[in-house]
Formats: structure tokens, sequence, C-alpha cells
């Protein structure tokens, strides 16, 4: 029989072509093979280095787990050198992220047309909450899955976070600087109740950890609401900051934005945290130290008064935009 030899050479130029084809597809999976590695190597070094830094709330560095005055220097420190960080982070890479943005929305120039309520200056006032309701979020979602998962090392964490804004918000007002600095006459009331807000979180903060009350599910509870809740009702004023209220459509979502953030509040600050507070104090206030119980009626009434005063803000602003 007579051999096709034009048939045998498109099969071995099909071949020649294939050939390297299959070679590159093999290439590629070893390619592709080789990163799945090193990414699974680097996503293991990097949940092991956020072990290690979890293991860190456990003890604060002491070795000892028990809970204890012990705790404290390591405390204080995780939240100076946090403080400091959130400063350079926050006021000035956020910030400088965040400015690029607002400044190109068509929505920015109208922010001058009106006084704030944190600040008189609108635009420096949204970008001072944006930064702010980022750190309660990130706070306030650890306090919460510590809360969520009866892990109190979480939990110190995400109270600790919260500290940082305390004590940095507390300074700016104080020195005053950027945002409360450079506006003339200052709202004294406003800073004294911020003052107090402030004072209240981080008085009861430390001594909580350091005695293990930190463990209980209704302190739990209790810190997790009001970091988290704060963050959300920054988020509901930055929002409400966007929109031009001269535009009927964009007033009606402002409205909706009020009404959505002020029924939040209104649960989180008026029912949850009341209701924890009350569990706590029928449950174990009888067997908590002197100090620990002045403590803890101290922080209900600061932290109760707060709530109701900025929630008599709410309700204002709620009523003013329906």
């Amino acid at each position: 029989s007579s051999i096709d030899f034009p048939a045998l050479e498109r099969r071995r130029s099909t071949a020649r072509t294939q050939r390297p084809a299959a070679l590159r597809r093999a290439r590629c999976w070893r390619r592709l093979l080789w990163r799945c590695r090193h990414w699974r190597l680097a996503a293991m070094q990097s949940s092991g280095g956020a072990l290690a830094m979890m293991n860190f709330f456990k003890d604060f560095g002491t070795g000892n787990p028990v809970p204890g005055a012990h705790w404290l220097p390591g405390m204080c420190a995780f939240v100076a050198g946090g403080t400091v960080a959130y400063h350079v982070a926050g006021f000035r890479l956020v910030r400088s992220a965040v400015l690029g943005y607002y400044s190109s929305r068509p929505w920015w120039n109208y922010l001058t047309t009106y006084k704030g309520l944190l600040c008189q200056d609108v635009q420096k006032e949204i970008q001072y909450i944006s930064i702010v309701g980022l750190h309660h979020i990130i706070g306030g979602g650890l306090m919460a899955y510590g809360t969520y998962a009866s892990a109190p090392a979480f939990w110190a964490a995400g109270a600790l976070v919260g500290c940082f804004d305390d004590i940095h918000d507390s300074v700016c007002m104080l020195l005053p600087a950027w945002p409360f600095g450079g506006e003339g006459k200052r709202d004294m009331k406003f800073i004294s109740i911020m003052l107090i807000h402030h004072t209240a979180a981080v008085v009861c903060t430390l001594p909580t950890i350091c005695s293990g009350f930190h463990a209980n599910p209704h302190v739990q509870s209790i810190g997790a609401w009001l970091l988290f809740a704060g963050g959300v009702s920054h988020g509901t004023l930055a929002m409400s900051r966007t929109c031009n209220r001269r535009v009927p459509a964009e007033a009606k979502l402002d409205a909706l934005i009020w009404v959505l953030g002020g029924a939040f509040y209104a649960y989180s600050r008026l029912w949850c945290f009341p209701r924890s507070i009350m569990a706590l104090l029928r449950e174990e206030y009888a067997q908590l130290s002197g100090g620990m119980q002045i403590a803890l009626i101290a922080f209900t009434i600061m932290m109760g008064g707060f709530n109701l005063l900025i929630f008599v803000d709410v309700a204002k602003n709620v009523a003013k935009r329906l």
C-alpha cells in the first residue's frame, strides 16, 4: 500500500506545533503551583504572626495569663504605641487619601454653606468622622467577634484599640489641634461631654481587663455595642454630609439615612446597653470589690448620660429632616 506523505507531514507538523503549547501549559502549571505554595507559606507566616499578636492579649507580654496588675505595663505600652500609630496612619495617611477623594466630589463645595455638629467647618468634620468611624468599626468589630466567639483576648484587643481614639481625641480637644483648632469660639459644652465620654471609657477599660472582668459576657456585650455603634453613628453622619439637601431627592435620602441611623443608635445605646448593664448589676455587683463597684456605677452614670445627651441631638436632627 502507498504511504500518504501529505497526511503524514500534516500529522508531524501538528505534533511540532502542539508540543511547544503542551510545554508552555506544563510550565504555566508549574509556576502556578509554585505560586500557590508561596502564597500558602506567606499566609501561614501571616497567620502565625497574627496568632502571636493575639497571644500577646492573653498575658500582655508577662508570660502570666492570670489577670492582675502585672498586665498594666504591657497594656499601657500597647495603648501608647498604638495611639501614636493611630495618629500617623489615621490623621496623616488616611486623612490625605480621604481629602483627595472627597474634594473631587460634586457636594464638596456645598459643605461650606452650613456648620457641622462636631466641627464648624464641615469639610474638616467629614474627614474626621470618616477616620474615627473606621477606627470604631475595627475596634468594635474585634470586640464583637470576641463576644460572639467567647474569646476575651480579641475583646481586650478591640477595647484597647478603642482607647487609641479616646486618648487622641482628648489631646486634640485640649490643645486644641486638628480638627478642633482654629475655629474661633470653642463649643465647651460639646468638649465637656466628649471628655467625660472618653475618660469613662479609658478609666473603666484598664481595670476591667486587669481584673479579668472582660471575660464576662455582659461586659463583652456592653463594650461591643458601644464601640461598634459609635462607628455606625459616625458612618451615618458621614453619609449624611454627602447629601445636598437643596436637591429634593437627596434631601429625602438624607432623611432616610438619619432615620435608619437614629433607629440603630436607639436600639444599641438605649436598649442593648441598659439591658446588659442591668444584667451585670443583677448578677455580678455583689461579688465585686468596693473599687470595682464604684467604677461600675460611675461608668453607668457617665456613659448612660452621654448616650441620652447624644440621643437628644440625634432626635433633633431626625425631626429637622422629616
